[in-house]
């Protein structure tokens, strides 16, 4: 939790100076292709994140790698991030890049899991349903969940709903547990016990 508040700092110090630029967008093209790049070559990965390889050597590398290629800004968050031991950030700025770019346009995330791909027909009346209760435009990313047996479960944010069988059934199960541990502490002639 620290970790992503500290890292929260730098993206939303990030996003207003994009966002004065007018650069944004390529600002976060540019930090997930150098997280992708991270994720793609774990030596570079281990290199960049590593705490015992010296902080000049590291910038010295960015330099050589990203000057003339990416947008001096980006070059200089990330050898802001470097100087100041703040490397293992860089995955959660570019994440938080995101979600800030994402609120500044009205957007907001719903993760939509169904026991079945949904036609598109589909998705799109639950997409503009959500969008009315939410008050935002809302981006599915669905994911095929069989295990919920039939309905489906949204997340937005903090708030999830669950309207899929298998949580009723879970639901019922748990009423049922209660039911009878209230039961048992009943008498046989149904009165309870002292």
């Amino acid at each position: 939790m620290l970790k992503e508040s500290i890292a929260q700092r730098y993206s939303t110090a990030l996003f207003s100076l994009t966002t004065e630029r007018g650069t944004t967008e390529r600002i976060s093209a540019e930090l997930d292709a150098f997280v992708h790049m991270l994720a793609q070559s774990p030596d570079v990965d281990a290199f960049f994140l590593s705490p015992v390889v010296g902080r000049e050597e590291k910038i010295k590398l960015l330099r050589a790698s990203l000057e003339g290629r990416t947008d001096e800004l980006t070059l200089n968050f990330l050898v802001l991030l470097v100087r100041k031991r703040r490397e293992n950030l860089v995955k959660l700025v570019a994440a938080q890049m995101h979600d800030l770019i994402d609120r500044e346009a009205g957007r907001k995330i719903a993760a939509i899991s169904t026991p079945m791909t949904l036609e598109r027909r589909q998705l799109d009346e639950l997409s503009a349903r959500l969008s009315a209760v939410y008050d935002a435009t809302i981006i599915p990313e669905t994911k095929v969940a069989p295990e919920l047996l039939g309905g489906l479960v949204v997340q937005v944010g903090d708030r999830y709903v669950d309207a899929s069988i298998s949580g009723r059934l879970e639901e019922l199960r748990r009423h049922l547990l209660e039911s009878a541990d209230q039961w048992m502490q009943t008498s046989p002639n149904g009165k309870a016990e002292k």
